[in-house]
């Protein structure tokens, strides 16, 4: 085992990867919420329920990428330490995404949802005091976890204090 090594590059592929889909996902989210927001009522709705449909997918990989860090500095040989500074941020970083997740976006894109389910067709979701509300609450959830994503970036890259 250790830093190049067979094992090593498979789980840091999945680490990569994981992330790529779990934080890649929540950033495409975005838009597509935004996009729903500025539409009529049956269209918004088609683009939450897709949305929502495919954060599964994003959610389980988002939860992976910690477990997967884990295993890859258990198998780094000592190169990397579970005390190192920049890994301590990077589990701190990561219950900030978690939870800014379950408690900001997945609420709100649940009230979304069902406000555009329960109003007219060709209601503009924008103007709905409901809606926006809870846009609010997502707008900020999802701000919040592209900063931890920015913040995780630098973690990884730099390593401060490694």
């Amino acid at each position: 085992m250790g830093i190049g090594k067979p094992l090593y590059n498979i789980i840091l592929l999945l680490h990569i990867a994981t992330a790529i889909v779990g934080f890649g996902g929540i950033i495409a989210h975005g838009a597509y919420n935004a996009k729903a927001f500025r539409s009529q009522a049956s269209e918004a709705a088609a683009i939450l329920k897709a949305t929502m449909g495919s954060a599964k997918i994003v959610e389980y990989s988002i939860y992976a990428v910690m477990p997967l860090g884990i295993v890859l500095i258990s198998v780094s040989d000592k190169a990397f330490s579970m005390g190192a500074p920049w890994v301590s941020a990077a589990f701190v970083v990561w219950f900030a995404i978690v939870g800014l997740f379950h408690a900001l976006v997945r609420p709100a894109q649940k009230v979304f949802l069902n406000r555009a389910q329960a109003v007219a067709p060709e209601t503009i979701l924008s103007g709905d005091p409901e809606v926006e509300a809870g846009a609010r609450k997502l707008m900020i959830g999802e701000l919040g976890i592209q900063v931890m994503i920015l913040a995780a970036l630098y973690l990884m890259i730099w390593q401060p204090g490694n």
